[in-house]
């Protein structure tokens, strides 16, 4: 997994930084397809904004948080992201088993007789 940080009206030090990549890297125990991570942190004043883009296949996901403190924003945003891809896994799984269940071959009169 590739991440890419940026701050934004701020300068990010080496402190915060692998405080990120430590979070970031724990999302691989939830989903382990993830193909790149974007991780933007923001100072509006006293406000410090975290937003979170993961790319995974077929969709981008994507959380904010903000707070007074750049530790709770990080955080903040990794807990959405943690629901959100909880909630992407569980969806690939069912559609997996929706097709799988599909494609099962039939079992019924017309198949009975050609097996004879």
């Amino acid at each position: 997994m590739k991440i890419k940080t940026t701050a934004r009206h701020f300068t990010l030090d080496q402190e915060l930084k692998d405080f990120a990549k430590g979070e970031i890297d724990r999302l691989d125990k939830f989903f382990d397809h993830i193909i790149d991570t974007h991780l933007i942190l923001e100072a509006e004043g006293y406000r410090k904004k975290a937003e979170l883009n993961l790319k995974v296949y077929g969709t981008v996901l994507s959380s904010q948080h903000s707070s007074d403190d750049f530790h709770t924003s990080i955080e903040g945003a990794l807990d959405k992201m943690k629901r959100q891809l909880k909630k992407y896994k569980s969806k690939l799984r069912e559609r997996k088993f929706r097709t799988r269940k599909r494609g099962a071959a039939p079992i019924g009169p017309s198949a009975e007789a050609e097996e004879e």
